[in-house]
């Protein structure tokens, strides 16, 4: 049986309130066989406890491996050439993107998010467009195969989506609106995209029996995701939400993230499309709605009334002009909020210490009195909340006698040097000052995928060889229709929202005057 004793000068083991974790100084975490046989002083272990090795100096911090609880793709949509823009226009820009191996592409983001410290990700995969010769399910299982490698523990859902595909409006009307060429090519491009119901059940329960079957301790889960209420119908809602109950597992939906998906709600249904998702008796704790920037006041009740869990993105949120979700009107009302750093962080990657500190940063409204997040909040964001979101709770999110060994040790050195105030609480010091670069080792289901900052389970130089030679290629001929088409469409997009109005209501809170 495979043991080993992981020690820090501070073993961070769980969130316990707004304002509190539990910390053991000079502690360790022993694991066998990558279940957590007991959390407690490191010389005290160490004398009950024979193991096969010791991890750790003792001048690291040990803590739950961190959570993200949405995201996308690999290559960050800005190195594949689609600058920031409003979503709706970004969506419309990324039809453009060449072609990336499904393969590579989540191996790379993998690597990048297990040296930030990232052990578990819901990874939601889909495709704007199929490949020549490839198909979803080809794709699916590339990306599945792709974590396995890693050793990343993932909880993996493939988007589906049967409406407005181009802009919120039936795609029918909208093609009439463009010149014939144009909206021939249009439907071209979304006809290697499109993804049955009935092909959607076949694919899910595919890959659920190829890829683990949602056992206990097995590092791969299946999740459903309904794209949006926007991108799909009635029927396709309530079907996956069935199916969802069928496998005993979760929803990751994306919610609310612009105004105009706010306003498509009350033009559609005179109501917000999270009240509509309750109309239909959707929402509930298996449910994870991504973003929320635009929920309302009615909103957060039904959240909390329902158990449903929010994913606050607070990168993409900014980058592509969504708005600020409201953090501390969620906090303020017990909702379980979970962290997601979708498809790259404000430095353009996959850091997840930059995201929480952006989190604790951003929402510090101006007032004396006025709530922001804590850091211990933060820290449970990404870990106890995450594993809440992909219901994996029992396994993972602290570090506890029965839980699994999915652990991370952060060099202090950063941190700490040249000085802090000893009286700095570590979990504030970890938030304010950590980076993913300080992450040295990181440990899923008791193996250790990295250690000394190299990874054990991929070559991450051959990664991005053989991504920077296949990129390196010229376009081919429908890349490049793709592009121009793309090209063509981006105007139409931005004329079609032109025409919405921008009254999203009052906000949730002010950070200035313009009087």
């Amino acid at each position: 049986m495979a043991s080993s004793l992981i020690r820090g000068k501070y073993v961070i083991t769980k969130v316990i309130d707004d304002n509190t974790s539990e910390v053991i100084h000079d502690g360790a975490v022993f694991q066998r066989d990558g279940e957590i046989i007991e959390v407690g002083r490191y010389d005290d272990l160490k004398a009950r406890h024979t193991s096969d090795e010791v991890i750790g100096s003792g001048n690291q911090v040990v803590m739950p491996g961190l959570i993200n609880d949405h995201y996308h793709v690999g290559l960050t949509p800005f190195q594949l050439g689609n600058p920031d823009l409003p979503l709706e226009t970004w969506i419309a820009q990324r039809w453009s993107t060449r072609d990336v191996d499904r393969y590579l592409d989540t191996l790379y983001g993998a690597i990048q998010m297990i040296e930030s410290g990232i052990t578990t990700v819901g990874a939601i995969q889909g495709a704007w467009y199929t490949p020549p010769g490839l198909t979803h399910l080809d794709l699916s299982a590339q990306a599945l195969k792709a974590y396995q490698d890693s050793g990343m523990r993932a909880a993996f859902s493939y988007s589906i989506r049967d409406q407005n595909r181009f802009v919120y409006q039936d795609d029918q009307q909208f093609l009439a609106t463009l010149p014939s060429d144009l909206a021939a090519r249009m439907e071209t491009v979304f006809r290697s995209a499109r993804l049955s119901t009935e092909e959607y059940f076949s694919m899910f329960a595919d890959l659920y029996e190829r890829f683990g079957r949602n056992q206990p301790n097995h590092q791969i889960k299946h999740l459903v995701s309904p794209s949006n209420v926007q991108w799909c119908s009635d029927p396709l809602l309530e079907a996956t939400k069935e199916l969802a109950r069928r496998y005993s597992t979760a929803i990751h939906i994306h919610l609310q993230e612009s105004v105009y998906q706010k306003l498509y709600g009350l033009r559609r249904y005179n109501k917000t499309p999270l009240a509509h998702l309750n109309d239909l008796g959707f929402l509930g704790p298996d449910v994870t709605c991504g973003h929320g920037v635009w929920i309302t006041d009615w909103d957060i009740a039904l959240l909390g009334e329902t158990g449903t869990v929010i994913c606050h993105n607070s990168s993409s949120n900014l980058r592509l002009k969504s708005g600020i979700a409201p953090l501390n009107r969620l906090l303020e009302k017990d909702i379980t909020v979970a962290m997601g750093i979708d498809e790259a962080g404000i430095n353009d990657d996959k850091d997840m210490f930059q995201e929480m500190r952006l989190v604790q940063k951003l929402h510090r409204i101006p007032g004396v009195d006025s709530p922001s997040p804590t850091s211990h909040q933060v820290l449970r964001m990404a870990t106890i909340n995450g594993a809440k979101a992909v219901l994996w709770s029992d396994q993972i999110g602290t570090l506890e006698r029965g839980k699994r060994a999915d652990v991370i040790l952060v060099n202090l050195e950063h941190i700490t040097e040249p000085y802090l105030d000893p009286d700095t609480n570590i979990v504030d010091a970890v938030i304010y000052r950590g980076r993913g670069l300080d992450v040295d080792t990181v440990i899923v289901n008791g193996e250790v995928i990295m250690q000394n900052r190299q990874l054990t389970r991929v070559n991450k130089a051959e990664v991005w060889a053989e991504l920077k030679a296949q990129l390196s290629r010229e376009l081919r001929p429908h890349e490049v229709e793709r592009k121009e088409t793309s090209r063509q469409v981006l105007p139409y997009v931005h004329r079609f929202y032109q025409r919405w109005p921008m009254e999203g209501g009052r906000p949730q809170y002010s950070y200035n005057a313009s009087s």
